[in-house]
C-alpha cells in the first residue's frame, strides 16, 4: 500500500514539474523579449543622457558667448567714448568749467535741502524739482523763437562734449543673469529624463529571472 501510494505521489511530482517545465518554455519568448527591451530602454536612456550633454553644452556655451560679446561691446564703447571725451577736451574744457562753477554754486543749496531733510525730516527737494520743470517749459516755449536753450548747451556741445552712445551696464548685467539660470535652472532640466527608461530596463532584466515572466508592455 505505502509503495503504490510513493508511486502515485512521484507520478504527481513528475506531472508537476513536467508542467513547470512547459510553463517555462512557453515564457522563453517573453523572457527573450524583456532582454531585448531591457537593452532598448538602456540604450534609448544612454542615448538621453547623450543629447542632454550635447544641447546643454551648446546652451551653455551660447549663453557664456552672448555674455562674452556683451562685456567686448561695452569695453569697446566706453574706450571710444574715452577717447572722443580726451580729444575733445581743450575743446570743452570752458563749457567743463562753468558747469564745475554753477554747481558750486548751486552746492549751498544742496545742503540745505539735505540738512532739513535728515535732521528735520522735512522734504523740501521739492522745490528745485518744480523750479526745473518751469524752466524746461520756459524753454521749450522760448526756443523756437530764440533758436537757442537757456537751460542747457546747444545740441552740437552736448553731442561733443557729454553726450556719447555707450552698451549700458544693465544689459551686461541682465546677459550674466541669463548665464546664472541657464547653469542653474535650464541645463540641470536637461537630465533625468532617462532615469525612467533605465528604471523599467532594469525591472525587464529582473523579469528575466521570474517565476511567470510578464510581457516587455507590462513591466513598468
Amino acid at each position: 500500500m505505502g509503495f503504490i501510494q510513493n508511486f502515485i505521489n512521484g507520478i504527481k511530482n513528475m506531472i508537476r514539474n513536467f508542467k513547470r517545465i512547459i510553463c517555462f518554455l512557453g515564457t522563453i519568448p517573453r523572457r527573450i523579449s524583456n532582454i531585448n527591451a531591457g537593452f532598448d530602454n538602456i540604450f534609448k536612456g544612454v542615448n538621453l543622457e547623450f543629447q542632454a550633454i550635447g544641447k546643454s553644452f551648446h546652451q551653455g556655451s551660447s549663453s557664456l558667448g552672448t555674455l562674452g560679446l556683451y562685456i567686448g561691446e561695452l569695453i569697446n564703447t566706453y574706450m571710444l567714448c574715452g577717447f572722443k571725451f580726451a580729444g575733445n577736451f581743450f575743446d570743452c574744457i570752458f563749457y567743463y568749467i562753468i558747469d564745475i562753477i554753477l554747481y558750486v554754486l548751486y552746492l549751498p543749496c544742496t545742503i540745505i535741502l539735505w540738512a532739513f531733510d535728515t535732521f528735520l525730516d522735512l522734504d523740501f527737494y521739492y522745490i528745485p524739482q518744480n523750479t526745473y520743470k518751469g524752466l524746461q517749459q520756459i524753454n521749450d516755449l522760448l526756443y523756437p523763437y530764440l533758436g537757442f536753450h537757456i537751460i542747457h548747451w546747444p545740441k552740437k556741445i552736448r553731442e561733443d562734449c557729454y553726450l556719447c552712445k555707450r552698451l549700458k551696464t544693465e544689459a551686461v548685467d541682465d546677459k550674466a543673469n541669463n548665464v546664472g539660470v541657464t547653469f542653474k535652472e535650464t541645463i540641470p532640466q536637461n537630465f533625468g529624463k532617462s532615469a525612467k527608461l533605465f528604471r523599467r530596463g532594469q525591472k525587464q532584466f529582473e523579469e528575466i529571472f521570474k517565476t511567470y515572466a510578464r510581457k516587455p508592455s507590462e513591466v513598468h
